[in-house]
């Protein structure tokens, strides 16, 4: 049986860092990846990055051309269509069978977190890591307790074009689009919370169809 080679710290790291300049929209979409500069960037040697770098492609953030180096994903204004067309087939869906059984504890937990960065604009921008995760594992949480495992599984098997996907608002307006991110967030969770599945559902598809627009404006300006 063959023995999957140990991740080294080094290299643990440099995929961490990377992943996040991607996600956060540091680096831009199709943006090339050149070694020695994002190494020099984030004071590591060649090997690591090399190594992040085809980790990063095996997950989908990250294209490697043969003979032309390495390049951020890009999608095409079909392809962020798609991706919320099949979002916006199931996630709705998630949160109605989420809806009699999600944990209200948990809401709680949410909606503390979600009026925090809502008072505190500034903490969005001094954790925008916390921020996205926020954001990333409140969708997770219904859809997970969706019970459904066909669902999750098409769901988490597009989770990195789906992170992607969602840097593109940040080029537009990111104050802007987090207050109303927020909102629609806290929208889903009453509905949710209330054991309403009919509003939870419906909160859910106008949060994605709010989404897919502010995503769209990006993709414009970014091209």
């Amino acid at each position: 049986m063959p023995v999957t080679p140990a991740i080294q710290p080094d290299t643990t790291t440099a995929y961490d860092r990377l992943k996040l300049l991607i996600l956060d929209g540091q680096i831009a979409l199709g943006e090339s990846l050149v070694e020695r500069t994002i190494a020099a960037r984030l004071g590591v040697s060649r090997t690591p990055i090399r190594e992040a770098i085809m980790r990063l492609e095996r997950e989908g953030l990250v294209r490697i051309v043969d003979g032309r180096g390495a390049y951020v994903a890009s999608y095409t204004v079909e392809d962020v269509i798609e991706i919320y067309h099949v979002r916006m087939g199931l996630e709705p869906l998630a949160a109605r069978l989420s809806c009699p059984v999600i944990s209200l504890q948990a809401l709680d937990d949410f909606e503390h977190e979600l009026k925090r960065f809502h008072r505190d604009p500034d903490s969005r921008k001094d954790d925008p890591d916390a921020w996205r995760r926020v954001g990333r594992d409140f969708h997770e949480l219904f859809i997970r307790a969706s019970g459904s495992g066909r669902l999750i599984q098409i769901l988490e098997g597009m989770h990195y074009q789906i992170e992607l996907v969602r840097g593109l608002g940040r080029i537009v307006n990111p104050d802007a689009g987090h207050r109303s991110t927020i909102e629609e967030h806290l929208e889903i969770l009453y509905a949710l919370r209330e054991r309403d599945a009919d509003r939870a559902e419906a909160a859910v598809r106008i949060h994605l169809q709010n989404g897919l627009r502010y995503r769209l404006s990006g993709l414009q300006i970014h091209r």
